[in-house]
């Protein structure tokens, strides 16, 4: 929401791209000013118990611009950019959290260790998107059946790669498990902040980038969330520990298998992680005019001795995302390969749709 305030209030001064929600022409209005008022309106509305800190960013900002009417009509343009955006949001769903009950058919769902039978909201689909008119267009196709070789072939490679001290897992490999583990908006947003300073963004692609990616990454997590209830496939961990007959002859239990990490608390089937590396990645390519944007970045949960990985270009970045999460025990290949195909779809439909270039550029 902040960064679609933001990027409303730039193209209300020097119209470049297609707004989102506020329409308005304020072609004196200080650029900082507006920028900084309209994250600070939206922020303190989501955050209130943060107003403090928030409001001590805002004054170190617009400290910065000079006093006069180019200042005074960029803090009340902000205000509107911001009221606009919160007013279209109010209601929207985001908070629901549902209620959930497990089956018991081989391949169905279970609880897995360390969140005291909870998973996380099973009627976050229900939200209203950005930019989707239904999540369900977006539903990911239906996964292998269980007593397929291409079922068979995925539970063996996580079985052995992603377990708990694989001895055939790599160390590169067990550092892409970890170093990916953050939660992919994180990993993806700072890419973006990255990417942006060493490659010189303008400060108004710079707006409309995160309002893009951020956008894609809201949308990405309803899409994914309705596809994994809908199906609502059981884990790694349930699959490969079941005593439960899967009908599959080339698929062998171990009772003892453990992840390398532990399980998040929601269904298998698609990989939300992979859906947002993927999405990611197609929203920074639009940005930057192709896919050759190398970076090195450190992450929140890499091993201590591979603080940081360089990736030559964004798609290679995307796959190792996605790849980190057979490594570590969480996903079937198969999940992460729908996953990354429904996030490269809800990308380019919120691309061709939403904060176009106006006709002069």
């Amino acid at each position: 929401m902040a960064h679609l305030a933001i990027h409303d209030a730039l193209n209300a001064i020097d119209p470049k791209y297609g707004q989102y929600v506020f329409r308005g022409s304020f072609k004196k209005a200080n650029k900082i000013a507006a920028v900084s008022q309209a994250a600070y309106e939206v922020l303190i509305d989501a955050y209130p118990s943060r107003i403090d800190t928030i409001s001590v960013l805002l004054k170190k900002w617009l400290d910065q611009v000079e006093n006069g009417d180019g200042k005074e009509e960029g803090i009340r343009l902000g205000k509107m950019a911001a009221r606009a955006i919160i007013k279209l949001r109010k209601g929207d769903g985001h908070e629901k959290q549902g209620d959930y009950t497990p089956m018991t058919k081989p391949g169905d769902y279970q609880y897995t260790p360390g969140w005291d039978n909870w998973v996380l909201k099973p009627d976050f689909n229900y939200a209203r998107p950005f930019s989707l008119d239904t999540v369900v267009k977006f539903r990911a196709g239906p996964p292998p059946k269980l007593e397929s070789s291409s079922y068979a072939k995925d539970y063996n490679e996580v079985k052995l790669y992603g377990r708990k001290n694989s001895t055939v897992r790599t160390e590169d490999e067990t550092s892409i498990a970890h170093w990916w583990a953050e939660f992919a908006e994180h990993g993806w947003n700072r890419i973006g902040r990255i990417t942006a300073k060493e490659n010189q963004l303008s400060l108004m692609d710079t707006a409309r980038m995160f309002a893009l990616i951020n956008m894609d990454i809201y949308d990405i997590y309803l899409a994914s969330l309705e596809s994994k209830y809908f199906y609502d496939t059981w884990r790694p961990y349930t699959a490969i520990r079941s005593t439960i007959e899967d009908g599959n002859p080339l698929t062998v239990a171990d009772t003892g298998w453990e992840p390398e990490m532990l399980t998040p608390p929601w269904p298998e089937y698609p990989s939300a992680h992979a859906a947002v590396a993927a999405g990611g990645a197609e929203i920074l390519t639009n940005v930057y005019g192709t896919s050759s944007v190398a970076f090195k970045m450190e992450s929140t949960s890499a091993l201590e001795n591979h603080p940081s990985r360089f990736y030559p270009n964004l798609d290679s970045a995307a796959l190792d995302c996605a790849r980190s999460r057979i490594l570590n025990g969480y996903h079937f290949r198969f999940s992460t390969d729908a996953g990354m195909q429904q996030g490269r779809e809800i990308a380019k439909h919120i691309l061709s749709n939403y904060l176009r270039p106006l006709g002069n550029y």
